[in-house]
């Protein structure tokens, strides 16, 4: 049988280490039950379910532990996500489709983990620049988005993953093939998110890092 995803976490208390060492209120009440569920997944913490054979002569049976039907669960989102995109692609138009990745200065990244909030308001903004500039062209895309907040080496770096027809409909009901250049898009695209922070700036929750920052700038 091979190892469960959980025994990356497991092995030499790697989870536990790591919690330690993290300040008080830093991790979320949702990444601590998400991993409780990860470690007990197929476990006999979960419970389970008894198969008998039916034959009175035969005493053979068989224990099916319950899995933790977590959507984060490797072993339980998996089949979740497969039943996702099969159902996705069998209404998505036969058209060809733009991936557009919306990335931001880290220098904004802490205060998107200090105001989780933002996060949602990222989607739409990602969404508005694609639909302003199809807007103009009297075009109607079809768009979806996903949230990543990690990057390759697993820390945190919240961006967008974007998905646009090439092209849209017309007023007419017919096609018209466009495609979206990166420079344009990411320079109005940080301009929302700028003016977002700008907007909200006084009731944001400011980093202590930041905050210890622009003291040392200002003197």
């Amino acid at each position: 049988m091979s190892p469960r995803f959980s025994h990356v976490f497991q092995f030499g208390q790697r989870w536990l280490t790591w919690l330690n060492r993290q300040p008080p209120d830093r991790v979320r009440t949702v990444v601590m039950e998400t991993m409780v569920k990860i470690m007990a997944c197929g476990t006999s913490l979960m419970g389970w379910s008894i198969w008998r054979c039916p034959d009175p002569q035969c005493n053979s049976e068989k224990r099916v532990k319950f899995t933790c039907k977590s959507r984060s669960c490797p072993h339980c989102g998996v089949k979740a996500c497969l039943q996702w995109i099969n159902n996705t692609l069998a209404w998505l138009p036969e058209f060809p489709w733009q991936h557009i990745t919306f990335t931001m200065p880290c220098e904004y990244c802490p205060i998107i983990r200090a105001n989780r909030w933002l996060l949602g308001e990222m989607n739409r903004l990602a969404a508005d620049v694609i639909l302003t500039i199809c807007r103009d062209l009297n075009i109607t895309p079809g768009v979806f988005t996903a949230i990543h907040t990690w990057g390759r080496d697993q820390k945190w770096h919240p961006h967008i993953h974007f998905s646009t027809t090439a092209g849209g409909v017309t007023k007419k009901n017919t096609w018209r093939d466009i495609s979206f250049y990166r420079e344009n898009i990411m320079t109005m695209w940080r301009y929302r998110i700028t003016a977002l922070l700008r907007k909200h700036y006084y009731t944001l929750t400011i980093p202590d890092e930041l905050k210890a920052e622009g003291r040392s700038k200002a003197s």
